[in-house]
């Protein structure tokens, strides 16, 4: 069995000790403009088409825009959009397509993946090696049963 080992080994990461959310703080509350509309799209039928529950939140000073429609309440939609322009803001302070909460989540599910394959690679081995030790007893019984006939 050849092994190789990496000479860049990854910190390994933990999922209750992930960077925090960015937050929306007062100062943000002020530059946003808030809009309610009507569903439209997604799920929920008519209830939904009918409610103003979706939010469209506006940056004023960016002007990013961001909408929520995802629960049929106004208020947890409100907290939901929050929380997305936060994230959109932090993005385009740092100037990268993830902030380091994502990241963080990126490489907690590929090391996540990368210890199931490990997994599933070493039961494999396992299951060839009992199948090589198997074959192996089965040779040695004919063997025997062989030498015992050419004896008599």
């Amino acid at each position: 069995m050849i092994r190789r080992f990496s000479l860049i080994s990854a910190c390994l990461i933990k999922k209750n000790k992930l960077p925090p959310r960015p937050k929306f703080t007062r100062e943000l509350e002020f530059e946003c403009e808030e809009k309610f509309l009507h569903g439209g799209r997604g799920p929920g039928g008519q209830k939904i088409n009918k409610c103003n529950s979706k939010v469209q939140l506006k940056h004023l000073q960016t002007g990013i825009v961001v909408t929520c429609q995802e629960t049929r309440s106004r208020e947890n939609n409100r907290k939901i959009a929050r929380e997305k322009m936060a994230l959109e803001l932090e993005r385009l302070q740092n100037n990268t397509d993830l902030t380091r909460r994502e990241h963080a989540i990126y490489e907690w599910t590929r090391q996540g993946k990368r210890a199931k394959v490990k997994r599933s690679k070493s039961k494999h081995m396992e299951h060839q090696e009992k199948r090589q030790l198997a074959k192996d007893e089965q040779q040695q019984i004919e063997q025997q049963i062989l030498q015992t006939i050419l004896d008599k």
